[in-house]
C-alpha cells in the first residue's frame, strides 16, 4: 500500500482519479495506490474534463541489512551489549520505510562458550537474550533465520554474523 495525496482544483464531486497497472483506493485527497507490476504506473486526474497524468514509479522494496550498533561484523564487546536494540535498515533506497525485526535464531560461540548455546530472540530487543551477559572479547555471535515484517509481509533475510573484540 502506497499512500499518495492527490490535489482536485474543481472540487471532488467533479474530479475522477484512476490508475494503470494497479488499483487507487480513497477519496478525497488521501488515496492509496496498490500496484500489480514492477514499472511506470500511470494516475489520471479528471478534473472537469481536463485531464492530468502523473507517473508513479514502482520498485521492489530491497531486502534490509540486518544491524547493531554500528553494524560492523567486528566490533567492541561492550559495544555490543550495549546497542540493546538490533534493526533491519535498508540501505540505498529512494525513500525511509521502517521494517520491524520480527524473530531470528541466535548462536553463541567462541569466548566463554565450550559449546555452541542457541537462543530464539523474538522481535528487536536483544537485551532479552539470556546469554548476552557471557559474551566477552573473541566471542562470535551468528543471526540466522532472520524474519522481518516487510510491506509485502514476513520476510526472511541475510544472516548477519558478529566477532567481538
Amino acid at each position: 500500500p502506497n499512500p499518495v495525496t492527490i490535489g482536485s482544483p474543481t472540487g471532488w464531486d467533479r474530479t475522477q482519479v484512476s490508475i494503470t497497472g494497479g488499483t487507487i483506493t480513497g477519496s478525497g485527497t488521501n488515496r492509496v495506490v496498490n500496484v500489480s507490476a514492477l514499472g511506470d504506473a500511470i494516475i489520471t486526474v479528471n478534473a472537469d474534463k481536463k485531464s492530468s497524468q502523473f507517473k508513479f514509479r514502482c520498485k521492489t522494496v530491497p531486502s534490509p541489512i540486518f544491524k547493531i550498533g554500528s553494524g560492523k561484523a567486528r566490533m567492541a564487546s561492550v559495544e555490543f551489549k550495549n546497542a540493546q536494540y538490533c534493526r533491519a535498515e535498508l540501505e540505498n533506497f529512494d525513500f525511509e520505510l521502517r521494517i520491524p525485526v520480527v524473530s531470528a535464531d541466535v548462536f553463541f560461540t567462541g569466548a566463554n562458550f565450550p559449546n555452541v548455546a542457541q537462543e530464539k530472540l523474538t522481535g528487536y530487543n536483544i537485551s532479552t537474550l539470556k546469554n548476552l551477559s557471557k559474551c566477552i572479547p573473541g566471542t562470535t555471535i551468528i543471526f540466522d533465520n532472520i524474519k522481518v515484517q516487510a510491506p509485502e509481509g514476513l520476510r526472511t533475510i541475510d544472516s548477519k554474523t558478529y566477532t567481538l573484540q
